[in-house]
């Protein structure tokens, strides 16, 4: 079969400047996307596979075609039973706070190590001879500081070389790759993957098509909802591509998986019972994030940081006609008020 990348490059300019034009997205943003759905499929074909769940905000848009955003960052669940049956990790049963912080520091070895490098060998063997790099430091607001061993998501970055030089400051020649261990795997569904290249020019890039475990959006709203709540408790609060989020929720908010999600209170109640057992983040409170008390509207300075970040991304990684600022806050206070009207 045939891939974008193997074209001339008068060829596959012309078809990124095509998708550009019909989207009305940045021309890296289109290859950028046919790396990530080129990574994705990837790893849904290492020895770890089966234990591999898609997740996050780049699902709903490539698995889901519910959201008109390109994400650069690919979401990965790795089940904790890969650890358990696969490695014999006794510690993966996670019956305790220290085995799930031992099930961390394993997971993040092992994701270092020999996933690192079965991903690099099987996009070798692909033909692209790209880096992946282990990333190992994290900013903070004191500066730059080792990442703790026990940190959950293991991130990893593909470095694809770009046909654009243009330096430009929001997309990267960078594929994301966060990989968690903690992660519920349910519910799921196998959902069909394409990048917006082969969508286009199914005869040009139909190799990048592929089948993979997707998860539901009915879970991925409550999380992103649950995410925001207990982000704005933290210490210093993060904007930087976080905006994404908002314009997820609004998307989603009308959905039957939205509508479906407030109607599940035994999946609403267990989402916040594993976040509060497996990620357990200091100064967070998880009761707050129940219907009555939950709060995913950016207020203050933090609203203001979320608006220059949401104009970033609108410029680069959203597609179609997306709502101004205050119109997108306006329909999540409507959210919101639904969240309240939810009786558990």
């Amino acid at each position: 079969m045939s891939r974008w990348i193997d074209n001339n490059l008068a060829d596959r300019l012309y078809m990124v400047n095509r998708i550009s034009d019909l989207k009305n997205i940045d021309q890296e943003s289109v290859e950028k996307d046919w790396w990530v759905t080129t990574v994705l499929k990837a790893l849904f074909e290492l020895s770890t596979s089966k234990y591999t769940y898609f997740k996050g905000g780049t699902s709903l848009s490539k698995g889901w075609n519910i959201i008109n955003r390109f994400s650069e960052d690919i979401d990965i669940a790795l089940y904790r039973d890969f650890f358990l049956i696969e490695k014999g990790v006794a510690c993966a049963r996670c019956e305790n706070n220290n085995q799930i912080k031992m099930l961390r520091k394993a997971s993040r070895d092992f994701v270092h190590g020999e996933l690192k490098n079965e991903l690099e060998k099987k996009l070798e063997s692909i033909g692209f001879n790209v880096k992946v790099e282990a990333v190992t430091t994290h900013m903070t607001a004191e500066g730059e500081k080792p990442i703790d061993h026990d940190a959950d998501p293991t991130v990893l970055l593909v470095h694809y070389p770009s046909i654009f030089n243009s330096g430009h400051s929001y997309v990267k020649p960078v594929v994301k790759i966060e990989i968690s261990c903690l992660s519920m795997k349910e519910p799921f569904e196998v959902k069909h993957i394409s990048s917006l290249i082969s969508d286009e020019f199914k005869d040009d890039d139909g190799e990048t098509m592929t089948d993979i475990a997707t998860i539901s959006p009915s879970r991925t709203f409550l999380e992103k909802a649950f995410l925001l709540n207990e982000e704005y408790q933290r210490r210093h609060p993060r904007t930087l591509r976080m905006s994404r989020h908002l314009y997820d929720l609004e998307k989603l908010m009308d959905t039957e998986y939205a509508r479906s999600a407030l109607q599940n209170v035994l999946l609403y109640t267990e989402i916040v019972e594993h976040r509060k057992k497996f990620y357990h983040v200091g100064g967070v409170d998880y009761s707050l994030d129940m219907p009555d008390k939950i709060s995913f509207c950016p207020v203050g300075e933090i609203q203001n940081r979320f608006r220059s970040d949401y104009e970033n991304m609108k410029s680069s990684f959203i597609y179609g006609n997306p709502l101004d600022f205050d119109a997108l806050l306006k329909r999540l206070e409507e959210l919101q008020n639904r969240f309240r009207q939810m009786v558990l």
